[in-house]
C-alpha cells in the first residue's frame, strides 16, 4: 500500500514540476564564424554538443 501511494505521489509531482532540458543545463556561448565584407556571422556552441550553423548578426567587421 505504501508503494502505491509513493508511486502516485511521484506521478503527481512529475506532472506538476516541469522537466529540465539538456539545453537549459548546458553552457552555451557564441563564437565568430567569418566576415563577408562588413557583415559578421556567428555560431552558437554548447558544451557536449556540436556547434550550430553560422548566422548573420549584423554589421561588425
Amino acid at each position: 500500500m505504501t508503494r502505491r501511494i509513493a508511486a502516485l505521489a511521484d506521478r503527481m509531482v512529475g506532472a506538476v514540476v516541469p522537466k529540465a532540458t539538456v539545453h537549459a543545463l548546458a553552457n552555451c556561448y557564441e563564437i565568430s564564424c567569418y566576415c563577408s565584407g562588413p557583415r559578421l556571422y556567428k555560431r552558437t556552441c554548447c558544451d557536449l554538443q556540436p556547434c550550430g550553423p553560422c548566422y548573420y548578426v549584423g554589421l561588425g567587421c
